[in-house]
């Protein structure tokens, strides 16, 4: 806990800084939490409380002034309400009854955007506007029923119980401590440069990683680049020491391209090899070794779990995003569902099906597949690094794995013959190659594995080159569901949904000709905004549901 000493205070005198909060209805508590998470306003140091009208709130926060207030992690006992008009809802988004009654429940979402104010200046005035222009900024258009409110609270990177942050600026403090003196002195106060400073960071055992900003923000950039860059080495061994990781990287985006080596123009970075990452402490080896055995052996390998599933990946040679979580989660319950509906609910038990991912990774959404109970996932990687990450992976999940190498690499062409599946125990069945080869893979198999009822395609900026191929292995008597994966403008995501619905009915006519498309159903059954990609745009899966009619 900590001390009166330390807690920050408002200042009745001067300018104060406030953060905005949302007070929202249970229902539309995830639909908030998201877009602002997406966007990356969602302040994940505190949880998201229950918000109910018997609490004593202050009423004006100016009370704050003359007891000199201090922060607690209960921050909304410091909060005002500001009443908002109300406008009406549409009829896609009708409240449960008695929603505008005290009896519903009331959540408040906190948000890291923060606001200086002077003490005479109107509080309730900032938090309407704040909340309007916030809340389009995030896609909210319908806006009833949300409150926004300002409360005084400490900022995010400086809050006394955020240990983990507070650890590695006092990395950094210690640091700057151990510089020669006359370094030191012609620097800028040491509570300065740690108040400029973001201290975020993610640890995949044994690896720390820091994002592309780390210290760039303030008088850092020009100090780092003339006094203290021969002095840098030694704060990455202080960080390793301090937060007991072996290795440290700054990240870097995946990017679209790749040099061009010997004259040669700029080549599609179609393995999404991470070459934007930048190795700081540790040996991390050769970003120029090919996938053999040895190297694997020889490589340097993380670690992350995430609803209970281990993934492995070699961070020189495979890219991972943390921002898959919900998609990865959202999977498990999806695959999870037993029920049957003419909504195109899942019809038959989890394990009495297959699935298929076309770009497996090291296992990124397969592993939501066996979670979930699939009796078999057959996935498609060209990265020998990621296939040997979803080996490993698998393994320690206590799932079996095997390989099948194709010629275009160097390795034997391998083919399956009926034995070897119908005697296998594999969970998964990883053909190291192109998925343009799916569609022959999976009519040699057919006969031979339970129908495959789930095709997932997670390539990014868009995935659409592989929907035909997804239309070819899906069950063409159950059908099934396809999950697509697109980066799309936030405004345009209404738009591309039609386009892609329109896209598999062309394919349904191409690929089923024997059939007619009316004994189809082609439809949308969900989009999934999964993460902010870009600004303004948003990385979202579009399930499709193609099932026979007569269901």
């Amino acid at each position: 806990m900590s001390s009166e000493a330390d807690a920050p205070e408002i200042n009745p005198n001067g300018v104060n800084i406030f953060f905005l909060s949302f007070i929202v209805a249970s229902h539309q508590v995830r639909t908030v939490k998201q877009a602002l998470d997406m966007h990356g306003f969602l302040d994940k140091t505190l949880k998201i409380s229950p918000f109910t009208s018997d609490k004593k709130h202050l009423s004006n926060i100016d009370d704050n002034l003359n007891r000199h207030a201090h922060y607690t992690r209960n921050f909304d006992k410091y909060y005002q309400p500001c009443p908002l008009q109300e406008h009406s809802l549409s009829e896609d988004h009708v409240p449960p009854p008695h929603s505008h009654t005290l009896a519903v429940q009331r959540h408040v979402i906190p948000t890291n955007l923060e606001f200086r104010i002077a003490n005479r200046q109107n509080k309730e005035a900032r938090a309407m506007h704040a909340k309007g222009k916030v809340l389009c900024r995030i896609g909210i258009t319908n806006q009833a029923g949300i409150e926004a409110h300002l409360s005084f609270r400490a900022a995010p990177s400086t809050r006394l119980h955020d240990h983990s942050r507070l650890r590695l600026a006092q990395a950094v403090r210690q640091w700057l401590h151990a510089l020669p003196p006359p370094i030191l002195l012609t620097l800028p106060k040491i509570d300065t440069l740690l108040k400029a400073g973001r201290w975020t960071y993610t640890v995949y055992d044994p690896m720390l990683l820091l994002p592309s900003n780390f210290l760039a923000q303030g008088p850092w950039p020009e100090l780092l680049a003339q006094r203290l860059c021969l002095y840098l080495p030694k704060l990455y061994t202080i960080i390793g020491q301090q937060l007991n990781v072996t290795h440290i990287a700054i990240n870097g985006p995946i990017p679209a391209l790749l040099p061009g080596v010997k004259n040669r123009e700029p080549s599609l970075n179609i393995l999404r090899s991470p070459s934007a990452l930048v190795p700081l402490l540790g040996d991390f080896g050769d970003p120029n070794l090919p996938p053999h055995m040895l190297n694997f052996e020889n490589a340097f390998w993380v670690r992350a779990v995430q609803s209970h599933i281990t993934q492995k990946w070699a961070p020189l040679y495979t890219m991972f995003s943390r921002g898959n979580i919900s998609e990865k989660r959202r999977l498990l319950d999806v695959i999870s569902s037993t029920s049957t509906s003419d909504k195109g609910q899942i019809g038959q038990e989890s394990r009495d099906m297959t699935a298929v991912d076309l770009y497996a990774g090291i296992g990124y959404f397969a592993f939501s597949y066996a979670k979930a109970g699939v009796q078999k996932v057959l996935c498609w990687e060209l990265n020998g690094w990621s296939v040997e990450g979803l080996r490993r992976g698998a393994k320690t999940n206590g799932w079996s794995t095997r390989v099948v190498r194709s010629s275009p690499r160097g390795y034997p062409l391998e083919s399956l013959d009926q034995a070897s599946i119908e005697n296998g125990k594999e969970r998964f069945l990883v053909f190291h190659e192109s998925n343009a080869n799916a569609a022959n893979r999976v009519n040699a198999l057919r006969e031979r594995i339970a129908p495959i009822r789930h095709v997932n395609c997670g390539y990014l900026p868009t995935s659409c080159e592989s929907w035909n191929i997804a239309i070819q292995v899906l069950d063409p008597t159950e059908g099934g569901w396809i999950h697509a994966h697109e980066n799309v403008a936030a405004k345009d995501i209404q738009q591309r949904k039609s386009e892609v619905v329109n896209i598999f009915r062309d394919l349904i006519h191409h690929y089923r000709v024997q059939e007619s498309a009316s004994n189809f159903i082609v439809e949308c059954q969900h989009i999934e905004k999964v993460k902010s990609y870009a600004p303004g745009v948003i990385h979202c899966v579009y399930d499709i549901v193609i099932l026979p009619s007569r269901r």
